[in-house]
């Protein structure tokens, strides 16, 4: 992903449901005129996504000349209430005008530089927190990130701290990240160490799920894959890092694309608790 670039300046306009139902835009629309930028919040579930896309997009984007000042008209939504058509269910935007500021947070504090792990993860739980307000809803997001990352491993340690008087209070810039699971992904064998070391994490927090990538991959390719001895030898060429080589010499009729997309079936099987 490229560099944050761009300072977001936020602010959002308009009350939900303002606009009068035929007047409403079903799909987002962005104006920008310098360094100002309107972004008109659609009334749709695509409506949504574009508006959040759109800042997305903001924060990277090379035409701007100095700190972007973001409005975000919401007018257009529907209240708190109203049938949702297609799909059954109500609206429920409480969480809408809330969304903007808190991921153009996230995005300023890495403007310089590429986003971390554990910030990609926020931003989306962002979106997930919107989507589920008021349990209309409910999320079950998963996060698989390198073994290596030791960031995101420990993202969500001590996210419940005790004040002074004892009261236990949620780190509330790492609130979102309780919308998914959180699985590190080894492309070895984890270590007995390791492997007693993410039980342990797991019977504190719930957290520290741990996958074996290549027996995901083995378990995801089992057409190629038919017998125990098959796979016995296709994990041992994972563990070397040859499992390309291997894949290629026994099956030459696989393309680059589908041996690609093969080997990255992992995302199929995110949890290894």
């Amino acid at each position: 992903m490229p560099p944050i670039r761009n300072q977001l300046n936020v602010t959002v306009k308009g009350e939900i449901g303002s606009t009068p139902v035929q007047q409403r835009r079903e799909y987002t629309e962005t104006h920008i005129e310098g360094n100002n930028v309107t972004i008109h919040v659609g009334d749709s579930r695509e409506g949504w996504v574009e508006s959040y896309q759109a800042l997305l997009e903001l924060s990277t984007d090379e035409q701007f000349s100095a700190e972007v000042e973001v409005s975000v008209d919401i007018s257009d939504v529907r209240k708190a209430g109203e049938t949702l058509n297609g799909f059954g269910g109500v609206a429920n935007p409480v969480k809408l005008p809330g969304l903007y500021q808190c991921c153009a947070s996230i995005l300023n504090k890495a403007k310089g530089r590429q986003l971390n792990s554990v910030e990609c993860c926020l931003l989306i739980d962002q979106a997930a927190v919107t989507i589920v307000a008021g349990n209309i809803r409910r999320s079950a997001g998963m996060r698989q990130g390198s073994n290596e990352d030791i960031l995101f491993a420990d993202a969500k340690d001590n996210l419940w701290q005790q004040d002074e008087s004892g009261n236990w209070r949620i780190d509330p810039e790492r609130d979102a990240l309780r919308m998914a699971n959180h699985t590190r992904v080894f492309h070895r064998k984890p270590t007995l160490e390791e492997s007693i070391g993410a039980v342990r994490k797991q019977y504190y927090s719930g957290e520290g799920a741990i996958q074996w990538a290549g027996e995901a991959v083995a378990r995801s390719n089992i057409d190629l894959l038919p017998t125990q001895a098959l796979k016995v030898h296709f994990l041992q060429a994972y563990e070397q890092g040859t499992a390309k080589q291997w894949l290629q010499e026994r099956y030459p009729q696989l393309d680059a694309n589908e041996l690609e997309h093969r080997l990255a079936r992992y995302g199929l099987n995110p949890c290894g608790k």
